[in-house]
């Protein structure tokens, strides 16, 4: 008795969040790229990528790579 109820919950809770991430669906990243900045500060970073991808902008962030400091753009 204690399976089938065990069943029960997990195929709500499935169905629960199969209804929550159709509800929320998540917007698509159209481009992604790297623009070179040293020092790769947030307010900079997010000037250079506002500055490139307009109304396009999603999100900036900074990161270091193997080659250098890198600002990622998203939009």
């Amino acid at each position: 008795m204690a399976a089938i109820n065990f069943a029960k919950e997990l195929a709500l809770i499935l169905m629960i969040t199969m209804i929550v991430m159709l509800v929320l669906e998540p917007q698509p990243v159209e481009c992604a790229f790297a623009v070179p900045l040293n020092p790769c500060t947030l307010p900079e970073c997010i000037a250079q990528c506002k500055k490139i991808l307009h109304a396009k902008f999603m999100s900036a962030s900074c990161t270091t790579g193997s080659q250098g400091n890198l600002c990622i753009c998203l939009g």
